[in-house]
């Protein structure tokens, strides 16, 4: 078989003829992005061919330049025989996990622990002994020692208990802790120890992003936090967003290396997590995770071909628990872990716990709208009558993904913004307060923002190419705006945002808004309807409301309505392991919902093409910013 060799590391293979690239370096262990999941339309998987040979299908966006180098696109080549291949530094480095700025709402989670219900606790029993005559087993006594904490509910083991039993009711004369934890239907029966020791009974919350994760350890006796930790998922590296995934997972290996990966990175979350807390994994003995649709079939290894393809089923909706063994959860093994339920194929079960931190779910007359800004926007509208949900692709743009200098809300993003009227200068604030290595998402809407409203650029996102600027460049058809020279990096590149990021930006706002404004006109209302808009996801509570408002991401509605909930997905599944209420709360929630498929409706295309510019085609629509660049003269 050919051997293919990756430098600059050196790592090769050996692969059969026709293998792909991309698939040939993952087996080398060298990672390639597939910001597109292998479709060639993205141009970022870029390799030189220094030795030997591809079988290679040249794509249009390769320059004549690149092509007499030997540059090839890896998704779009295979392997013909030996070769060399030179890889270049990934755009995402590799330790780049930590994100600097946690994004939390704690105010829903009750103060005391008296009212909680968690989902795990231990229990404490004396079990009679055994008896010659008594006809019973190790397993009847146990039953009849735990049956006034059934509450008419059965006992599930698992076969790994068993085989303790025998030894831990004789190891203290019949005292014994039992560790359980509750699935709705029965109580499952997670471990078995010797003697009365319930110690801390930990559980673990996760919400399982398209871009990001996050983990929360959580001690069940007291509703303390013990460790939050965030960090990319490492599925971004085989697509930006659920569609180039869902793409990528095409081949059954490469689903399975999806799956690795998502569980990959929740287990390297979790144990900085129990490395915090100073415990160990099998304290842990219940996990929630909520994700959207898709996250939650890669992570269980289920194809999602069929999500995209319609009629747009899923293989589930409300998954079973699964052990933690089972799905390789690096948490006690028997450890059940829940799944939040979605109810449509791109609305899941990051909605359904997010909601529970608002009004939504306490049954409220008002119309709320909730909306999670991210790779995949969701949103839910209604009252104590009615829930609506749908879902939007707005794509990584909020998360800095798909943006040339763009990155997450870590150590040296430009966060903040303000634009000089007169030069055209960007004054800005940097994430940890040293050198800007590029801009996160809220630095992106307060620069677009300023750009706007000072006239630097137009609604339709190009720059002004007769005004003279320092900071802009037009190179034939497309202009740049410079934010930070390369002298003044931390990159020793210049921090700069282009035309097509503008544009990028602005298709991500548009669908955001344009479904926004759908779901309201099929219940018959407008924004101004709302008593209260939501605000979720990884960079909610940073947004300047006003900016938001002037790009036309967010609508022209008063400010007291805003109301920014952080990472609700992480805050409600960090609520259901604290209180089983929570949880049944969460699945009749997600039984109540309406979901509307927005590829259905031709008006939503309208709706979209509309809001595709600053801040919309119609700024009667945006009273505030109409004002605004009326007194300037914009």
């Amino acid at each position: 078989m050919p051997k293919i060799t990756f430098l600059p590391s050196g790592a090769a293979a050996q692969v059969p003829a026709g293998t792909n690239v991309a698939d040939a370096a993952r087996l080398a262990g060298v990672m390639i992005d597939l910001p597109c999941g292998g479709k060639g339309t993205c141009g970022k998987c870029l390799v030189r061919v220094a030795e030997g040979s591809l079988e290679s299908k040249q794509a249009a966006i390769l320059t004549g330049e690149q092509k007499a180098e030997g540059f090839v696109h890896a998704c779009m080549s295979s392997v013909a025989g030996d070769a060399v291949i030179v890889v270049p530094d990934n755009a995402l480095e590799k330790d780049a996990y930590a994100d600097d700025r946690i994004d939390l709402f704690e105010g829903a989670v009750p103060a005391a622990a008296a009212g909680l219900s968690p989902v795990s606790r231990k229990i404490c029993v004396d079990v009679q002994k055994p008896g010659r005559e008594d006809g019973l087993s190790d397993l009847d006594r146990l039953n009849r020692s735990l049956d006034p904490f059934l509450n008419g509910k059965g006992a599930r083991y698992p076969l790994s208990v068993l085989r303790k039993l025998s030894e831990a009711l004789r190891g203290d004369d019949g005292r014994i802790t039992v560790t359980t934890a509750d699935d709705g239907d029965a109580l499952c029966i997670v471990d078995v120890k010797s003697g009365h020791d319930k110690g801390r009974t930990l559980g673990v919350a996760v919400d399982l992003g398209t871009t990001t994760i996050s983990v929360q350890l959580i001690d069940l006796e007291d509703a303390n936090t013990l460790s939050t930790r965030n960090g990319y998922n490492e599925q971004i590296h085989c697509g930006l967003d659920v569609i180039s995934r869902i793409n990528y997972a095409s081949a059954r290996e490469r689903l399975e290396d999806l799956r690795a990966r998502a569980v990959h990175s929740i287990n390297r979350l979790i144990r900085e997590a129990l490395d915090d807390a100073c415990v160990s994994r099998e304290d842990a003995t219940c996990c929630h995770i909520s994700g959207n649709t898709v996250m939650t079939h890669l992570l269980l290894g289920l194809n999602p071909e069929y999500i995209r393809l319609e009629p747009y089923t899923p293989t589930v909706l409300q998954a079973p628990p699964f052990a933690a063994g089972e799905l390789g959860i690096e948490i006690h093994p028997e450890a059940p872990v829940f799944l939040s339920p979605c109810v449509g194929s791109y609305v899941g079960g990051d909605i359904t716990a997010g909601i529970l931190v608002t009004d939504l779910a306490k049954g409220k007359e008002e119309i709320s709208l909730f909306i999670d800004i991210g790779t995949n926007g969701e949103i839910v509208l209604g009252n104590a009558d009615f829930l609506m949900t749908c879902a939007c692709s707005a794509g990584p743009a909020f998360e800095g993904g798909g943006i040339d200098c763009g990155m997450r809300a870590t150590t040296g993003a430009i966060d903040r913004a303000t634009i000089d009227r007169e030069t055209g200068k960007a004054r800005y604030t940097v994430i940890g307060g040293g050198k800007a290595s590029g801009i996160c998402g809220s630095g992106l809407i307060d620069l677009i923002a300023g750009l706007f409203l000072t006239g630097w650029i137009d609604s339709s996102g190009r720059f002004d190419r007769e005004r003279p600027s320092p900071f802009i460049r037009a190179d034939g058809r497309r202009a740049t705006y410079t934010i930070v020279g390369a002298d003044a990096s931390g990159t020793g590149r210049p921090v700069i945002l282009g035309e097509t990021d503008v544009e990028n930006f602005m298709r991500a706002k548009a669908a955001i808004y344009s479904a926004a404004a759908l779901m309201l006109k099929e219940a018959g209302l407008g924004f101004v309807d709302l008593s209260v808009f939501y605000v979720a996801g990884g960079f909610g509570r940073f947004l300047d409301i006003e900016n938001a408002i002037a790009i036309g991401l967010l609508p022209d509605i008063a400010p007291d309505k805003f109301n920014y909930v952080g990472n609700a997905s992480l805050s409600g599944t960090r609520l259901c392991l604290l209180s089983e209420e929570f949880g049944r709360t969460r699945k009749a929630l997600s039984g109540r919902m309406t979901y509307i498929d927005l590829s259905n409706y031709a008006g939503y295309m309208d709706q979209y093409m509309a809001a595709l510019f600053l801040p919309h085609t119609d700024i009667r629509r945006f009273p505030s910013v109409e004002k605004i660049l009326r007194a300037s003269g914009t």
